[in-house]
């Protein structure tokens, strides 16, 4: 059972590669969830959302429905990148309940993941209409990434991305990917 995820900040190459791994290790691609919804309920922008509550509580619907329904896939953005940018969204807000209810659905279903890959910025992201592009604002997320890796105890899961060229990326995630697999079969 594989389920991997690509993890990091707006701009860092995980759509590239994930498109690349998927075929490679001939398993379903889960896009990114939220721009998907996002252009479903006809905005261009998460911004436009106005019932951003309603919208943040969808897009981890939508994510965890897609992982329990495909069992085995790679994904762009997973339930960890759901409470990184809740956190974010929320930042100046006292816990409540809501938040407390979203975190625990999030950490259950990011204990699941066989595989996290995580990309760190390392080049400014490009401008799509969607993502935000702002230096200070991508260096956030990936602390936040980082934060929530820690705490949700998922770094011994977590391969690091340091390579810029995809081709070097992909080889990197293949093989350690492999790697882990074949621990694991050892442990049995």
């Amino acid at each position: 059972m594989k389920r991997i995820i690509i993890i990091g900040a707006g701009g860092v190459g995980k759509t590239t590669l994930v498109e690349a791994l998927a075929p490679l290790l001939s398993l379903p691609q889960i896009p990114e969830l939220g721009r998907e919804l996002c252009l479903e309920m006809g905005y261009e922008q998460i911004g436009e959302i106005p019932d951003q509550l309603g919208f943040k509580k969808a897009v981890l619907e939508r994510q965890v429905n897609e992982e329990e329904r495909l069992g085995q896939f790679v994904s762009d953005r997973s339930t960890i990148d759901c409470w990184v940018l809740w956190q974010r969204w929320n930042i100046c807000t006292a816990m409540t309940y809501d938040t407390e209810a979203y975190y625990e659905k999030a950490k259950s279903q990011a204990r699941k993941y066989t595989h996290i890959i995580y990309v760190r910025p390392m080049f400014p992201p490009v401008d799509d209409g969607f993502r935000w592009t702002e230096p200070d604002y991508q260096k956030q997320i990936d602390r936040l990434h980082r934060m929530t890796l820690y705490d949700f105890e998922l770094w011994d899961k977590t391969l690091t991305i340091e390579q810029l060229k995809v081709e070097d990326r992909v080889e990197a995630a293949a093989k350690w990917i492999e790697t882990v697999g074949i621990m694991d079969r050892q442990d049995r």
